[in-house]
Formats: C-alpha cells, sequence, structure tokens
C-alpha cells in the first residue's frame, strides 16, 4: 500500500493501534520476565529443537547469537568458553544461535568444531529466535528460565574488540544473580558485536 497523505498516514498509525494484529517490526523485541516463543531450531544432523523445550531442560538456558565472520565474537570466544565451564556445573545449558541468510547445519557444525566449543550451534532459519528476543548482534546473549522466561538480555560484557581486564562481566553476573535467588544486576546490557547478516 502506498500512503499519499500525512492524513492517510495519521489513520494507518491508528489503524495499527487499535488492531489486535501488531503492526511493530518482527524485530521488536520480548520483554524481560515474558515467555520466549516456541521457535524450531535445527541441531546437529539437522534435529530439530524447540528452543522453549530446550530451556526446560535446565535451571538457565543461554543462547549466544553467531556469526562465523564477526571478530568481536572471536576475541570473546575465550571468555565464553570460560563462563560456560563456570555454569555448567550449576546447571546452565549454553547454545550458539546462528540467524543469518547463509547459516547451514553442515557449516556450523565445522565451526562448532574448528572453534573448540563445548556447545553446539544452532541454526535459527528465519531469524524467528533472533527477532523475538531483539538480536541483531553478533555476541547477543540472552538467559532463559526453567519456565521458558526471557531473565537477561545483552552483550557478554562491556568489550567490543579490544579486551580489557576491568571489563563488565555482564553475562556472568546476571547467571550468578539468578543462580543466587537474585534479579540480575543489570538485566539489559548493551551488545557489541558485528550485525547479523538476518533472514
Amino acid at each position: 500500500m502506498v500512503v499519499k497523505s500525512p492524513s492517510m498516514l495519521l489513520a494507518l498509525v491508528v489503524a495499527c493501534a487499535a488492531s489486535s494484529v501488531s503492526c511493530a517490526a518482527s524485530g521488536v523485541a520480548t520483554r524481560n520476565g515474558s515467555v520466549v516463543p516456541s521457535v524450531m531450531l535445527a541441531g546437529p544432523g539437522a534435529a530439530p529443537l524447540d528452543a522453549r523445550a530446550l530451556a526446560g531442560d535446565a535451571a538457565y538456558t543461554v543462547f549466544v547469537f553467531f556469526s562465523p565472520d564477526c571478530h568481536c565474537l572471536e576475541q570473546h570466544e575465550t571468555r565464553l568458553r570460560a563462563v560456560d565451564a563456570a555454569f555448567r556445573p550449576r546447571d546452565v545449558h549454553f547454545f550458539m544461535v546462528d540467524s543469518e541468510v547463509r547459516a547451514s547445519v553442515e557449516r556450523d557444525a565445522d565451526e562448532a568444531r574448528r572453534r573448540g566449543y563445548s556447545f553446539p550451534i544452532l541454526v535459527d532459519r528465519g531469524a524467528r529466535l533472533a527477532d523475538a528476543v531483539g538480536a541483531d548482534y553478533a555476541t547477543y546473549s540472552v538467559v532463559v528460565d526453567r519456565e521458558g522466561r526471557l531473565r537477561f538480555r545483552g552483550g557478554i560484557d562491556s568489550d567490543r574488540d579490544h579486551l580489557r581486564s576491568d571489563a563488565i562481566p555482564y553475562l556472568s553476573d546476571a547467571l550468578t544473580d539468578l543462580l543466587d535467588g537474585r534479579e540480575p544486576r543489570i538485566a539489559d546490557a548493551k551488545a557489541l558485536g558485528c550485525a547479523l547478516q538476518k533472514w
């Protein structure tokens, strides 16, 4: 539809607000505390995996958004592996999520092996999970509780690609707080990564 006048534009905005059908862009993020939608991801061997069901298998589940060409993510991989090693014994499961247009199960399995990940890279066809949780950048991470509720979203830490010893460990702090029965001290953190080439 072509909007030819300001009055038509105003009418469209009013209609959107009044309608039960959302006119928001697909990238509008789920709010913290709301339930992550049931989105099918492709796991190793192309096995279909439901994002919400995966969250039910652990106290907390971390989804980190992936891009094979992102130098910011590559710089953070040592830190990410350390967070996984620290929290996996406390019933926290980690998954990488590839929401890019070039994603494939085969390529991502090779990337996971090459990078030495102890967690799989899951393919998010159509970027449905990325759009649902507001992921636009690689390194963007979300923490989901056993009930499927979003509890944290944002960067792994406050660094971009030049890592510093005084970086704020957003993801690690959030997991520590949640496991200790507290709300995350920072529940929405800025993600400093490469723009995802989404569907």
